[in-house]
């Protein structure tokens, strides 16, 4: 069963900017899907439409059999939604923020405070829950914003890179609250500039480029779709030319200093590749030899890597994110 449908959707703004550009795609229920792109590439902006937040130029989008258009009340009642910049008001307590949640959704004061209690049991925010938000880390800031998103159980959680700013430990245990959501039966629908992040929590994964999906397919099968195995190497300024000419006509690109050689199937290419190298007077050490990863794959599709942790390409403020809680339609 789907639960996502998106149908040629297109987004133009007054400007002239055409930040969608005939988006197809399809999420299954239980599964959590992942949505990769660079800043600008559309990513927010679908979610905005998805979420209602904002209305499509053209095309079709239906959210758990619901027309996001025709029924953006019923829609908002039923999904979850954490955004990049989360909605929190820094002179309010965490327990604050999650009864203010509850009583807009009309929950009973017997769920609500059971409902709270769990939320903030299951994140960690039990000992913080009557502290001020101005006072909380960036970690506990998004583990909250997500206790919101998941205060009515909803079905569907949109998360809209969560994990953007979070230290290791925070981030870990973001991804085992994702895991463990869909465990349950929900369906996440993911953004992530952390391809990494894709790779280990993802269903199937579709990158976006240039307001088009690229491809859609699982992790394990994008990696295989490469073909070969990847070498990467060290290379000081000096030596960069050097280990250009050495390498010849091979899918080769420089990152940070790091050289990367996309190595055909074969056996015979990385000896004689590295053979190439040591002639041609490139020091090897630091070699090493991997499978494709999630980024290789990235990069063959865009000609391009991400750039984290710089926004995205469409951010709602919390004063427009207040107002669509307050309305009892929907929000957070």
């Amino acid at each position: 069963m789907s639960i996502i449908e998106a149908q040629g959707l297109h987004k133009a703004f007054d400007d002239g900017t055409v930040a969608v550009d005939g988006v197809d795609f399809e999420v299954a229920e239980g599964e959590v899907f992942g949505f990769l792109g660079r800043n600008g590439a559309g990513k927010t902006t679908t979610v905005r439409i998805l979420t209602t937040l904002t209305r499509a130029t053209s095309g079709r989008a239906r959210v758990l059999g619901l027309d996001v258009d025709k029924h953006r009340s019923k829609v908002r009642d039923r999904i979850g939604l954490s955004l990049q910049q989360a909605a929190l008001d820094p002179l309010m307590t965490g327990r604050e923020h999650l009864e203010l949640i509850g009583s807009l959704r009309r929950m009973g004061s017997a769920r609500r405070t059971a409902r709270i209690g769990e939320l903030l049991t299951g994140f960690g925010l039990t000992e913080v829950a009557d502290r001020l938000v101005a006072t909380y880390t960036v970690g506990m800031r998004r583990r909250l914003d997500a206790t919101l998103a998941l205060l009515h159980a909803p079905q569907l959680l949109f998360l809209d890179e969560p994990t953007t700013g979070l230290d290791p430990q925070s981030r870990r245990a973001l991804w085992d609250f994702v895991r463990g959501y869909r465990r349950d039966g929900g369906t996440v629908f993911l953004t992530t500039q952390y391809l990494d992040e894709a790779d280990e929590l993802c269903d199937r994964i579709a990158i976006l480029d240039k307001g088009a999906v690229a491809v859609i397919d699982t992790p394990q099968d994008l990696k295989k779709g490469i073909g070969g195995k990847v070498l990467t190497l060290p290379v000081a300024p000096e030596a960069r030319e050097l280990a250009a000419s050495a390498v010849g006509d091979a899918a080769v690109r420089l990152d940070d200093g790091v050289l990367r050689v996309d190595l055909p199937a074969g056996d015979d290419v990385l000896p004689s590749l590295l053979k190439r190298l040591a002639d041609g007077g490139v020091p090897l050490s630091g070699v090493t030899v991997t499978d494709p990863t999630i980024e290789e794959v990235f990069i063959r599709l865009t000609g391009e890597g991400l750039e984290r942790g710089k926004g995205n390409d469409a951010n709602v403020g919390a004063a427009a994110l207040a107002r669509t809680v307050g309305t009892g339609r929907g929000g957070i």
